[in-house]
């Protein structure tokens, strides 16, 4: 049933007059008359009682009165809500552990809004499990890890490597130090340093820039990424000390196969892998 019969009854009730709600309606008044016959032909009643001088409706019209207010308002606001819709941007998510993002993520931030300025970007940190399920669950659209997931249903892209450098606030490092700083740089990473250092570190954490202000202010040792520690190597705060680790690790761009945003997966490959 067209909207627009709901209407001209309506306009017909408030008015109680065929010619004036014709004006109202900027349609002849022989429009109205058909609509209004549309309408009683389709619920099979009379609707309205014609008297002379006098309109007035029957208790069917009165019935049908409220639910043709009822249709016509949801049918304006249906058009304001696909208006709505058509002028917001579609969103794309990006999520990165904390090692990732301090040691690649943060700084490549700009280059990101850059190239979906068309996009509602959005970006989180979170720990790589939040990861797996929330892109398995399609509310995170792409996930930066140090190691890949090892599940059929993911794809996993080599973007590029950080390097990290084992830098202290002392020139030399004792393997009895009570002062060393656990970062925790991904699996792979963890299973290396179980094997190479028997230290008990006095702070954990997965945050590179946590280490580095406990470093600065309390002193330590620890993995930091080279492009967040140079600066304070160069000036002396921090030393760069021989490791036996590997200290050069990758970045695995992970997301759901069959993404429905292919072309934008894409993109992103595209912009990671220039940062390299």
């Amino acid at each position: 049933m067209d909207i627009r019969v709901f209407k001209t009854f309506i306009a017909v009730a408030e008015n109680k007059h065929f010619g004036r709600a014709a004006e109202n309606l900027y349609i002849t008044q022989a429009a109205v008359s058909a609509r209004i016959k549309q309408l009683e032909e389709f619920y099979g009643t009379q609707l309205l009682i014609r008297d002379k001088n006098n309109l007035r409706l029957t208790p069917a019209g009165e019935a049908l009165l409220s639910h043709a207010h009822m249709l016509v308002n949801q049918m304006e606001q249906s058009k304001i809500a696909l208006t709505i819709a058509d002028q917001q941007k579609a969103t794309f998510n990006i999520a990165a552990t904390p090692n990732v993002w301090d040691a690649f993520f943060s700084s490549r931030i700009l280059d990101a809004l850059a190239a979906f300025e068309h996009l509602s970007l959005s970006s989180e940190i979170s720990v790589r499990e939040a990861i797996q399920r929330k892109l398995d669950e399609r509310t995170v659209d792409v996930g930066l890890l140090t190691d890949p997931i090892k599940d059929d249903d993911f794809v996993n892209v080599l973007i590029g490597y950080f390097e990290l450098s084992f830098v202290g606030s002392e020139p030399t490092f004792d393997a009895t130090c009570n002062d060393y700083i656990y970062v925790d740089w991904g699996l792979t990473f963890n299973k290396e340093h179980a094997l190479h250092h028997k230290v008990v570190p006095k702070f954990k954490t997965s945050t590179a820039m946590m280490a580095l202000e406990v470093m600065l202010s309390q002193g330590g040792f620890g993995y930091l990424p080279n492009e967040l520690v140079q600066e304070f190597v160069k000036n002396g705060s921090l030393f760069t000390i021989d490791s036996p680790l590997q200290i050069k690790r990758p970045i695995y761009m992970v997301y759901k196969k069959n993404h429905h945003h292919q072309t934008l997966i894409e993109e992103c490959k595209q912009l990671f892998s220039r940062a390299r």
